[in-house]
């Protein structure tokens, strides 16, 4: 294996306050959490583009902290897909565990971590369509300067929706919590299809759904292609709310005319995007029926 990287410079802050001053210090710094959105794998090659100046998380012990209260998981973003697969199948919220377990190999999720996952560059993490549906928020830190010139961070939450409008963090900013609604859904899931046998296409598909005396009360629905954004139809999915289950014949066709909606921007692409198109309907129906059973 050929690695390809010029040697940076590495600091190791033990605080937040101290990874945020490196960012005004050092030219164009990067954060460095598990490493593995940096490297780029090629066959028996990897390439890996390192900036000048790398600023390690790893011993920032705020961002490892982690805690349960009665609404929420309450993640610091240093913790990794491996620890958030280890709070078990009962405890995250649904669809949550088995979507974490498909991600990369046992190795790769160990490195790889929650805050790293939202921050990726240039596409979209494969847990984002469905932490949003869940409603997550993050919490983001940057180091900000008074006139009289004294240093100070400010903070502020958002949903993860706005994180992906606005396109990932600006520079300097640094995700430092992640704090995720455990509201009881009665069915949840999360699928990553790849069509090719190239992995840089790909749909990913979320759905949730609550459901009482056989009646869909809630329902949520993602699609991502992983480069375009997340598609929703929330006036659908509010449609959709309140039917009897099982769904007859004619609200699985209003379902498909609704996806073939939502996943519209797909046919203005180069490629062949039917694939994925007839795809999202058919997970789109199978996870209803599910629901109705």
């Amino acid at each position: 294996m050929i690695h390809k990287y010029a040697s940076p410079r590495i600091f190791f802050p033990r605080t937040i306050s101290e990874a945020l001053e490196l960012t005004a210090s050092e030219a164009d710094p990067v954060f460095w959490a598990g490493g593995t959105g940096i490297a780029r794998e090629s066959g028996d090659t990897a390439v890996i583009n390192l900036p000048k100046n790398v600023i390690s998380l790893g011993l920032v012990e705020e961002l490892a902290r982690a805690s349960r209260s009665e609404h929420s998981l309450e993640l610091g973003a240093m913790m990794t897909l491996d620890r958030l697969r280890g709070i078990g199948r009962s405890t995250l919220p649904a669809g949550l565990y088995e979507a974490v377990t498909r991600i990369g190999s046992r190795p790769m999720r160990c490195r790889a971590t929650i805050g790293g996952h939202l921050a990726l560059k240039g596409r979209t993490g494969d847990l984002t369509p469905l932490l949003q549906l869940l409603e997550t928020r993050v919490e983001i830190r940057i180091r900000k300067e008074r006139h009289s010139r004294r240093k100070i961070s400010t903070t502020r939450r958002i949903p993860i929706a706005l994180l992906e409008e606005n396109q990932g963090l600006s520079p300097g900013e640094l995700i430092s919590r992640i704090s995720i609604p455990t509201d009881p859904w009665d069915l949840g899931v999360c699928r990553k299809v790849i069509p090719t046998g190239n992995t840089g296409r790909y749909m990913i598909f979320a759905a949730l759904a609550r459901i009482e005396k056989e009646v869909l009360t809630e329902f949520r629905l993602a699609f991502t292609d992983g480069y375009s954004g997340i598609l929703r139809d929330r006036d659908m999915e509010v449609d959709m709310a309140g039917r009897p289950l099982p769904l007859s014949l004619r609200e699985l066709d209003i379902l498909d005319e609704a996806v073939d909606a939502v996943t519209a921007s797909w046919g203005s692409s180069e490629d062949n995007r039917e694939y994925e198109k007839i795809t999202a309907k058919r997970l789109a129906r199978s996870f209803l029926i599910q629901a109705g059973r």
